[in-house]
């Protein structure tokens, strides 16, 4: 799930120097990312990151390096975890047919988990690292590899962009958030990997299903409206978050399923490559209009 939070980095610093985290080894300091190219920053993530460095256990196979708690888990199940990160991972690279130019991370770049001791919201960064509580990873209740993809997908435009210009607003989040799940969908099914979907609790198998679902309510239209639209919800990110947010993740993978099977992968991959301007992409990529293709994926679904 992301959202651009650059406030959180002033935070990170404080954070570091009230803690005294930053008073470490030269080895130790070495390893904690820079918080200031994370784009998608929570307030506790320098906390908890820099205390995994200094206390946890590192496991590094393959495009993965994972952090967990001391004494958490044994070294053997520890290794297995992230053997099975890597075979997601690997799952989506070819699935994308990566790399590919635009991506910021390349073939031999890794994917860093933190897996927090604190309940969290599982995020990615936009900086190649990604934040997970433990007990979900442990449980095996952890969207590791959606958020992944988040990271697999950021791109090179973004980071050229002068810092003004940037902004917390994502052009087209029902892409934003529907791609990486899409894949991720896909990948854990060739693979034979579970799924767990946090918003619904459960492991869905069915998307399509769980779009047609969580749009039997009275909020079935304005969660539609942002659905193969430019901008964002605002409930997502509010108090209500959770009477919104299953509804449109879950509709936004069903739309962007459809899409795929109509027209590839391609034209969303490379609409989403070219932030901020996905719009105009999706105008000159998608044929017929997203308006069209979306009346067309509604009444596949049987919605009218």
């Amino acid at each position: 799930m992301l959202r651009s939070n650059r406030i959180h980095i002033v935070y990170t610093i404080l954070s570091c120097i009230i803690t005294h985290a930053c008073i470490t080894s030269h080895k130790a300091f070495s390893q904690i990312p820079d918080f200031s190219k994370a784009w998608y920053l929570q307030p506790e993530d320098s906390a908890n990151i820099t205390h995994l460095i200094h206390n946890g256990v590192k496991v590094e196979e393959g495009k993965v390096i994972a952090w967990f708690p001391k004494d958490s888990l044994s070294m053997k199940r520890m290794k297995e975890i992230v053997d099975t990160l890597n075979i997601g991972i690997d799952g989506a690279v070819k699935f994308i047919k990566a790399p590919l130019p635009w991506q910021v991370i390349q073939g031999g770049d890794k994917y860093t988990y933190y897996f927090t001791t604190d309940t969290i919201i599982s995020h990615g960064s936009l900086a190649g690292f990604v934040s997970i509580s433990f007990w979900r990873i442990k449980s095996g209740k952890a969207p590791w590899l959606h958020e992944a993809i988040h990271e697999m997908l950021n791109t090179k435009t973004f980071y050229s962009l002068p810092e003004k210009e940037k902004t917390a607003i994502v052009s087209h989040l029902w892409l934003a958030e529907g791609l990486p799940e899409y894949i991720a969908m896909q990948v854990s099914q060739a693979k034979k990997l579970p799924r767990f979907d946090p918003l619904a609790n459960n492991f869905v198998d069915n998307i399509d299903s769980a779009c047609k679902e969580g749009l039997k309510n009275e909020k079935k239209e304005y969660i539609l409206s942002f659905i193969g639209k430019k901008g964002e919800m605002p409930e997502l990110f509010g108090k209500e978050r959770r009477l919104y947010a299953p509804t449109f993740y879950h509709c936004s993978c069903s739309f962007v399923k459809y899409l795929v099977e109509q027209q590839g992968i391609e034209p969303l991959l490379n609409s989403s490559s070219v932030y901020p301007k996905e719009d105009e992409a999706l105008k000159k990529l998608i044929r017929p209009s997203l308006e069209v293709m979306k009346r067309s994926w509604l009444q596949k679904l049987g919605i009218d």
